[in-house]
């Protein structure tokens, strides 16, 4: 699949760069219903980044061979190693100058996420933190373990499809935006907390949203909505009265759906995935799977078996 570069790369006296990227895109979110971040895979020959910058925030993870690159500090060009898992951070408007050379011949692969600073700071303002006092610094890390497992999650999501799940990716975007404020931010920012769950009329009010939405584009801030709070402090809060996020939650509430009107014997696979809001047959079936243990055909093929048992 051929895809189109779709980080805007602007010259740091504000003129958009065209066509300015020579790399190889081999993966992208782009056309998916994910709104708050974008992610895309490079492959990169030998670069040299002069004076450049981005409107968003722009995390890069190495995803493949290590690489040597030199960047420009305070005046001097520093060099860095990244290896493996490697991570990043240029913040919004950061000026870049940077150089990458690589063998002939060979690429440096590498993850590139990409998140709005208004979507930050509206997480901010979810987190009742005072957003005018964001300040993200750019950084690099040889690891940062929860940045690479929700990196290597949103990559998962657009290989396995569900990129078109809205739910899944506003959920680890929020999760990317709060680590990003909790991690390099250069204050140190505490939110309020509130534990114990959520409160009980509001925890069945959520859950009888869902049940009546579940054939619906369903997200984390229409539930929220519903309830009177914020996204991020429902997701937390749900995840402690239910042990689930919200997206695991949403799923495992349409596949047993899915299921029940499998049983009736009324319903093609097909058909019961897109009542229940999957995007196909194939989606059912991978977390049908995961819940029940075996795919939705086999759980027909076993009850037309006892069906036909009773008959005799």
């Amino acid at each position: 699949m051929k895809y189109t570069h779709s980080i805007p790369v602007w010259r740091t006296n504000g003129e958009l760069v065209t066509g300015y990227f020579p790399s190889r895109l081999v993966l992208s979110s782009v056309g998916t219903k994910w709104n708050d971040v974008v992610v895309e895979q490079h492959l990169f020959p030998t670069i040299e980044l002069a004076d450049v910058m981005t409107k968003q925030h722009v995390i890069v993870v190495t995803v493949g061979h290590p690489i040597s690159c030199e960047f420009k500090k305070d005046g001097r060009f520093q060099r860095v190693y990244k290896s493996r898992g490697a991570i990043s951070l240029t913040p919004s408007r950061q000026p870049v100058f940077q150089r990458l050379k690589v063998e002939k011949g060979s690429f440096a692969n590498a993850l590139f996420l990409t998140l709005e600073p208004i979507f930050v700071r509206r997480i901010a303002e979810e987190l009742e933190l005072d957003a005018d006092r964001i300040e993200l610094i750019e950084q690099r890390r040889g690891t940062d373990p929860t940045l690479h497992h929700i990196a290597m999650a949103l990559r998962a999501g657009v290989q396995s499809g569900d990129a078109l799940d809205r739910i899944y990716g506003e959920a680890l975007s929020t999760a990317l935006a709060v680590h990003l404020l909790r991690e390099y931010n250069a204050a140190v920012l505490g939110p309020k907390r509130q534990d114990g769950g959520l409160q009980r009329e509001k925890l069945v009010r959520a859950v009888e949203y869902i049940q009546d939405q579940l054939d619906a584009d369903l997200t984390v801030f229409g539930i929220a909505q519903e309830v009177g709070m914020s996204p991020y402090y429902f997701t937390r809060l749900f995840k402690e009265s239910t042990g689930q996020s919200p997206h695991r939650y949403v799923v495992e509430a349409r596949v047993r759906k899915a299921k029940e009107l499998l049983t009736t014997g009324k319903l093609t696979i097909s058909e019961a995935a897109h009542r229940v809001g999957f995007v196909d047959q194939s989606h059912l079936t991978r977390h049908f799977k995961r819940v029940f243990g075996l795919p939705p055909k086999r759980l027909l093929e076993a009850q037309k078996a006892r069906d036909c048992a009773l008959r005799v």
